[in-house]
């Protein structure tokens, strides 16, 4: 089993070098990729430590012997700072990102004696910590999937506030919205809270960790490949001279915050509902929801107004987001077409293409959201 795991670490490892490299100079998304570069390349000579603990190469060249020990405190800070680079908070890296790695610093400088030992007294402490439990070792090792475990939530809230800043800019989010990185995220929430989990129960009843530390880099090895494959696919997800100045001018339509959002806005009560009248008169004359891209600016600057104008008209008068308010409109239109008796031969897909939807997961999806049922069990009803 060994054996196996061994390899597994080895062939993972390389392929992180690999993906690192291609991350590195990849153009799309190039700083939040450099970033993840960076990650990768860490994970990768984490696991061709443990490559090397597994073969126990330690015994020829101690020097290696623990050498990923404050590696773990770098994978959290590094996930967060990547994720708040391409939901575009941060445009680039910033310096006080620095200020995150301190607990990596500190653990590794922790450790350093161990490195100034002569090789026969390095052989001596690793049969001591091997067979031996360290309290202090116990006590910084709890504090990895702790500081896992507390960066994964942050990078979760990072990707929410994003999702709900695309709602306010987009229509159609199939595209840029990143539900790879949250599952990855939500993974490694839930290996953090198993590993702290497993810290707690051997402290307790003092178990060998170290079928438990092979399960772990099991699941670093699959993060690997989740990760380049993610990142390599996603797309770019802003212009930052564009894209980004246009969500950030669209506050998001958060109930907790809808109340004191636009306390300082430049709109009248006639002024909002002028927008309103001349905004529905809009979506009914010139059907604007049936393109699939349509976005809040390309609408504000067909009714002359500014993105925040029109997102304050939007998120106040209709109490919607933009992507529901779009979205409404191209369900109303495919319920109308399910109801009328010369669309019963027509595919569901092509009613639903014809208006606006981009594709049958984000139809059904907005579909169901809308009418509490789905687009076929809706025409099944209509034909009774």
């Amino acid at each position: 089993m060994s054996s196996i795991l061994s390899t597994v670490f080895l062939l993972a490892s390389i392929q992180g070098f690999l993906l690192s490299a291609l991350l590195f100079f990849r153009k799309n998304n190039k700083n939040a990729n450099r970033v993840l570069s960076v990650s990768m390349l860490i994970m990768s000579i984490d696991l061709l430590s443990t490559y090397s603990f597994v073969e126990r190469m330690y015994l020829q060249y101690p020097v290696i012997f623990g050498a990923n020990f404050a590696f773990p405190f770098i994978y959290g800070p590094i996930f967060y700072i990547y994720t708040k680079i391409v939901t575009g908070n941060e445009e680039k890296f910033n310096v006080k990102y620095l200020l995150h790695f301190i607990p990596f610093l500190l653990a590794h400088f922790y450790v350093s004696p161990y490195y100034l030992l002569s090789h026969q007294e390095k052989l001596l402490k690793i049969d001591f910590y091997l067979n031996n439990v360290q309290p202090d070792f116990v006590f910084i090792g709890f504090f990895k999937p702790v500081s896992g475990i507390v960066y994964t939530v942050l990078s979760l809230r990072l990707i929410k506030n994003f999702d709900n800043k695309l709602k306010e800019a987009f229509s159609n989010i199939e595209k840029i919205k990143l539900d790879w990185l949250r599952f990855l995220i939500s993974g490694t929430f839930v290996v953090w809270f198993v590993v702290a989990c497993l810290f707690i129960v051997s402290a307790i009843f003092g178990l060998d960790k170290g079928p438990y530390d092979g399960i772990i880099y099991f699941f670093v090895s699959i993060f690997i490949y989740a990760i380049g494959y993610g990142a390599l696919n996603q797309p770019q997800v802003f212009n930052f001279k564009e894209d980004h100045k246009t969500i950030e001018a669209t506050p998001s339509a958060d109930e907790t915050v809808k109340s004191v959002k636009y306390v300082k806005s430049s709109l009248g009560e006639d002024d909002i509902q002028k927008i309103k009248s001349d905004l529905i008169l809009l979506m009914e004359d010139e059907k604007l929801y049936r393109n699939a891209e349509i976005t809040l600016t390309q609408l504000a600057e067909k009714l002359l107004v500014t993105n925040h104008n029109l997102s304050e008209v939007i998120n106040t008068a209709f109490n919607k987001n933009f992507y529901d308010f779009i979205n409404n409109y191209r369900v109303e239109e495919v319920k109308e077409k399910l109801l009328n008796p010369d669309y019963s031969s027509r595919n569901l897909l092509t009613i639903a293409f014809e208006s606006g939807f981009s594709s049958k997961s984000s139809f059904n999806t907005i579909f169901k959201k809308h009418t509490n049922t789905t687009p076929s069990e809706f025409r099944r009803q209509a034909l009774i």
